[in-house]
């Protein structure tokens, strides 16, 4: 047993080693490696006196600690050996040299184990290693230098490395049969030069934006967007950045307005209800999206979205001038390059790659506001998308259906921010402040601020619920002006013009004009699903026809799974989502369902929720689906005492509508089916 004296601070050497790529390697190859450093580190305790050296193991390397006078020709020797072994086995080996204070215990098996600053140097010295060769610290340096083995040992290539509390002389020591080197430089042109050769346009971007900061002509940087600039492809297409659509020579005026940012894993970008003042695009590393709508975590580390090089966060905000809705946080090493909308704005020059740049960004913007405003709003979403069939081939035509519909209304679209004055608000002052050929047709939705309205009912709209303003659609729809009172600036609204809704298909354009009715000047609904249809699939011939009938005689929203599910999309999270957002769940109960694992995931998830209610203000209403079967066949055991409808029973469908319609215009106080 190693005796060293407990409690006492001493000052020590520290030898670290750690195998590069030692987790890629197969089983067989990492046990004989580890026992071979074993087997060196051995040999190097037992030329030392009992209780001088400690070995701290860390799997595929660790800390050799020698306590003690005179361990400058031992540490020496250990290392030579080490990197010899690690030659013959072609094997990159990071070895480093460190004098520091350590404190000492006996660990639960009876070993000898250290702490405290000179260890820990230790631990971050051997990441600063490359693998080729020897690093040693400062201290560690000076130690050798005044020793007898200095003779055989080389002192070279000294470095400053400063990272976090870190800020030290770092070195290289070389001897016979080792020669120590920094490895490739890491330099930004070398790095720059490579991003380019590898096709990472992404990177290119990162690089040459750390060069024009601090020389903003570098010609170097003006060569690179040259090729940087057709190579910036988005890791996903429905998230694709704006900088992908810009000439090499707007790429260089968009750049010098973004500011770099860098961020290490773990650490937050921005945080939900902080001010909304930029956008970022990830240049490097993944992002990852929490607290969603300032609803928390969860219980859950995984991140709602995560994001990656080419795409683009934090958007809506900046657009529309409000708050952050989630946390940004760094899952990895991140570069993101942060624009400020009024900076883009002011100063972006009025040459015409600075035009073009601007126009470039201002087109993304309202396409974001556009998709994310239509996703929102269930008077928009269900009218662009058209009923489902069974199978994930019709699900993708219907994707591809809605962003059809998207691209049809955008040139016919406008973002309007009005200006600041008075106490009211009318169409009129809108219009005033639009480009777009016949402004006075169209849909007029609030997507920012917030105003009072007083009729049809007395309400105050926010633009986070997308609300209704004015409609005057020839031919659709139209309806009276309104004045509402300003409430909270600053107001924007996006107008999507009649032209535009006149190129969609005839069908959407009657499914538009069903849902437009009854919600100009409305609050919008609290969920943006009237009910969750939980079912077999074995039954989904029935709950295709309840969700049809319920939208086409009612305009009640449902969840169903084949309209919402959509290829890539991860099941969980999306019918998570479908729960949170829907004012029932609507059991279509038969004997399939007993059978049905999602189904039985989807009621267990909101059981709590029911058994916290009063017994008139249910969460789960049962719908019976087929007459023939008992009672004991079709419905889960905890829901057969509940009060059930009948879907083949005269009356009992419309008595369940109007119970959903009704709960969803009631403040309180609903009574049950």
């Amino acid at each position: 047993m190693v005796e060293v004296p407990a409690g006492e601070l001493a000052e020590v050497a520290v030898v670290s080693c750690d195998i590069s790529g030692h987790s890629a390697a197969n089983g067989v190859s990492q046990l004989r490696r580890v026992a071979a450093i074993n087997r060196i580190v051995a040999d190097a305790i037992e030329r030392r006196e009992p209780g001088q050296v400690v070995w701290a193991s860390g799997g595929d390397g660790g800390h050799v600690v020698f306590f003690g006078e005179d361990w400058q020709e031992h540490a020496v020797r250990l290392m030579a050996e080490l990197c010899s072994w690690a030659r013959g086995e072609r094997v990159k080996l990071r070895v480093t040299g460190h004098v520091g204070e350590v404190d000492s215990l006996t660990g639960a098996d009876g070993r000898t184990q250290v702490v405290g600053s000179g260890i820990n140097f230790a631990g971050w010295l051997v990441s600063q290693a490359t693998g080729d060769g020897i690093v040693v610290s400062d201290t560690f340096r000076r130690a050798i230098a005044s020793a007898p083995i200095a003779s055989e040992v080389d002192l070279h290539d000294q470095r400053l490395r400063v990272e976090r509390s870190y800020e030290e002389l770092l070195c290289l020591l070389s001897l016979e049969g080792v020669r120590s080197e920094w490895g490739k430089p890491e330099h930004d042109y070398a790095s720059l030069k490579l991003a380019l050769k590898t096709g990472n346009g992404w990177d290119a971007l990162y690089y040459a934006k750390r060069i024009s900061q601090i020389n903003p002509r570098d010609h170097n940087v003006t060569a690179a967007l040259e090729r940087a600039s057709r190579m910036l492809k988005s890791s996903t297409g429905a998230n694709r950045s704006f900088l992908e659509l810009l000439r090499a020579d707007e790429l260089t005026e968009m750049l010098k307005l973004g500011h770099l940012v860098e961020r290490r894993p773990g650490e937050v970008i921005c945080r939900v209800g902080e001010p909304g003042e930029s956008m970022f695009v990830i240049l490097r590393g993944e992002v990852g999206v929490y607290n969603l709508e300032g609803k928390g975590f969860g219980g859950t580390a995984e991140a709602n979205n995560v994001h990656r090089a080419g795409e683009v966060v934090g958007e809506l905000a900046t657009a529309l001038k409000r708050n952050r809705t989630a946390d940004l946080v760094a899952k990895t090493d991140v570069a993101l390059l942060s624009f400020i909308s009024e900076e883009v704005t002011d100063k972006l020059s009025d040459t015409e790659p600075g035009k073009e740049a601007r126009r470039q960004y201002d087109l993304f913007i309202l396409d974001r506001v556009l998709q994310h405003t239509v996703q929102a709003t269930p008077y928009l979403f269900g009218p662009l998308s058209i009923p489902p069939a069974h199978g994930i081939a019709r699900v993708s035509d219907d994707v591809k259906a809605w962003e059809a519909a998207v691209r049809e209304l955008l040139p016919h679209t406008e973002l309007v921010t009005v200006a600041p004055g008075g106490f009211t608000l009318e169409i009129g002052e809108v219009v005033r402040a639009m480009n777009k050929d016949d402004p006075e047709h169209g849909m007029f939705v609030l997507v920012s601020g917030s105003v009072q309205s007083s009729s049809p009912v007395v309400a105050k709209l926010n633009g986070t619920r997308r609300p209704l303003l004015w409609v005057d659609v020839p031919k659709l729809f139209d309806a009276p002006p309104s004045t509402y009172e300003r409430a909270a600036e600053p107001i924007m609204v996006l107008r999507i013009g009649a032209k535009g809704v006149d190129r969609l298909s005839l069908e959407q354009r009657a499914e538009l004009r069903r849902s437009l009715e009854s919600v100009v000047g409305e609050v919008p609904p609290e969920y943006e699903y009237d009910v969750y249809l939980c079912h077999s699939s074995r039954d989904k011939a029935v709950v295709r026809e309840i969700k049809d009938r319920l939208w086409q005689d009612y305009g009640l929203r449902s969840w169903y799974d084949d309209a919402e599910l959509r290829p890539g999309d991860s099941t969980r999270k999306v019918i998570e989502k479908g729960l949170m957002s829907s004012r029932f769940l609507l059991l279509c109960a038969s004997a399939n369902l007993n059978s049905s694992d999602w189904a039985n995931r989807e009621i267990d998830s909101v059981l709590h929720l029911d058994v916290k209610r009063e017994h008139d203000d249910p969460k789960v209403l049962v719908l019976k689906l087929y007459e023939n079967e008992s009672n004991d066949e079709a419905i889960p055991r905890i829901f057969r005492g509940t009060k059930r409808l009948h879907f083949q029973r005269d009356g009992d469908f419309q008595r369940l509508a109007e119970f959903i319609l009704a709960a969803g215009k009631a403040d309180d106080g609903r009574r049950g089916p």
